[in-house]
């Protein structure tokens, strides 16, 4: 993990009636990436993956769109949908099942 050593503040704007901060980070190996905050909740709307340049408002806007949570999960090989209430249930499944791979993947329709 890179270290950072330096915060640049490129300020805040509205961007759908939300106030953002966008902050850039420049890396010891001299690589930069950019976060964005909402300036109300503090909350790191790039937790997942920054931008490797600054962003457009229409990339932020795109960070604002609540995402539910997913309390279900389909086999990506024969399509069985597990729910929370079956817990891991999914994890013994996959590594199972016939159309999938040990890694999840489907297998490729046999021909």
């Amino acid at each position: 993990m890179r270290a950072t050593y330096r915060e640049v503040d490129r300020g805040t704007r509205v961007v759908e009636g939300v106030e953002v901060r966008v902050t850039e980070l420049v890396w010891s190996d001299g690589g930069t990436s950019f976060e964005v905050h909402r300036v109300d909740t503090g909350e790191d709307l790039t937790e997942a993956e920054c931008f490797d340049q600054l962003p457009t408002d229409d990339q932020i806007a795109a960070l604002l769109v609540p995402r539910a949570p997913v309390d279900w999960f389909a086999c990506p090989g024969c399509g069985a949908v597990f729910t929370d209430d079956d817990g891991d249930l999914y994890v013994d499944h996959v590594r199972d099942c016939d159309l999938v791979d040990g890694a999840g993947n489907p297998l490729p329709a046999q021909q």
